[in-house]
């Protein structure tokens, strides 16, 4: 696995250059890990604008609105999205789309294809079971997109708004937003034995942990995050790993991974950042500082 031998690669020079002190200290940091985080920050700042076809101002949790059985839908910065209801699941891949009008003017749209999930099948008897189901890109539906604004709250449906999407954050995240940035997830983060590093990957972020131990042994988690304007967090996609290491004297490794289905929040608020691990709760309580 390459991430296996990258790592293997890393922490075996950790441990050669004195990997114990650090962690018993603390963490030590890389200039390069630093100035790249630094680097990568500076960039995004200098992008100030939203282009016109980013579906950034969309990314996030969604619940439907005045609906009896409401759906729930999660929009990642990928483009992927999940909507979940009552009797079952779909995915699919969510676009901007332009609309041309007689006089020249221009309208743009969310437009949603389905590209398969699963559902409820005899559900009123004793044996209900769930089947699976592809749809081949099947345009569902599209939801207007509002030009003018960099976090969008509500999503209705074609020109009638029969369906109605608003914003959820759970905790009440989006009351204590103000002033946060996702440049501000940027950088090298240390919290006793644990240390992370963010850093930006494609239209999101790639967070990774590592938990130390002692000298040889430790854990380390990687998750693929997205950035939620709305609530100022970063949430996994749902293919996090978390992997254990052991370590000998002689340099030589072994890794085991334990999941690669893990889920996380990371939510900023007053200087530090605190991880809600969604998986077994292990990095539930433990809140991370940001190195200068």
């Amino acid at each position: 696995m390459d991430m296996q031998k990258t790592s293997h690669k890393i922490l075996h020079s950790a441990l050669l250059i004195g990997a114990a002190a650090c962690f018993i200290s603390g963490i030590a940091v890389g200039e390069p890990a630093v100035a790249a985080a630094n680097s990568v920050g500076t960039a995004v700042q200098k992008a100030a604008a939203v282009s016109e076809h980013s579906i950034q101002p969309i990314v996030g949790t969604w619940r439907e609105a005045g609906a009896a059985d409401a759906r729930s839908l999660v929009i990642y910065a990928d483009g992927k999205y999940e909507m979940t209801y009552k009797d079952g699941k779909s995915f699919g891949m969510v676009k901007v789309t332009t609309e041309e009008h007689p006089d020249g003017s221009k309208s743009y749209w969310y437009s949603f294809l389905e590209g398969g999930g699963v559902v409820l099948e005899d559900k009123n008897t004793v044996s209900p079971w769930y089947s699976a189901y592809t749809s081949a890109n099947k345009l569902w539906a599209a939801f207007a997109k509002d030009e003018k604004k960099a976090t969008q709250k509500d999503l209705y449906s074609g020109q009638d708004g029969a369906m109605h999407f608003v914003r959820y954050a759970e905790n009440g995240y989006e009351k204590k937003r103000a002033g946060i940035k996702a440049e501000d997830y940027l950088g090298v983060w240390g919290s006793g034995r644990c240390s992370a590093v963010v850093s930006r990957e494609g239209n999101g972020f790639l967070i990774e942990i590592q938990w130390a131990s002692n000298a040889a042994e430790g854990s380390r988690w990687v998750y693929h995050c997205s950035y939620d304007n709305f609530a100022a967090i970063l949430f996994s996609n749902g293919d996090g790993t978390r992997i254990d290491y052991v370590y000998s004297e002689d340099g030589t490794g072994k890794d085991k991974m334990v999941y690669n289905d893990g889920r996380a929040l990371f939510v900023l608020r007053d200087g530090r950042m605190l991880w809600q691990d969604k998986k077994e709760n292990t990095g539930n309580g433990i809140e991370f500082t940001k190195f200068p």
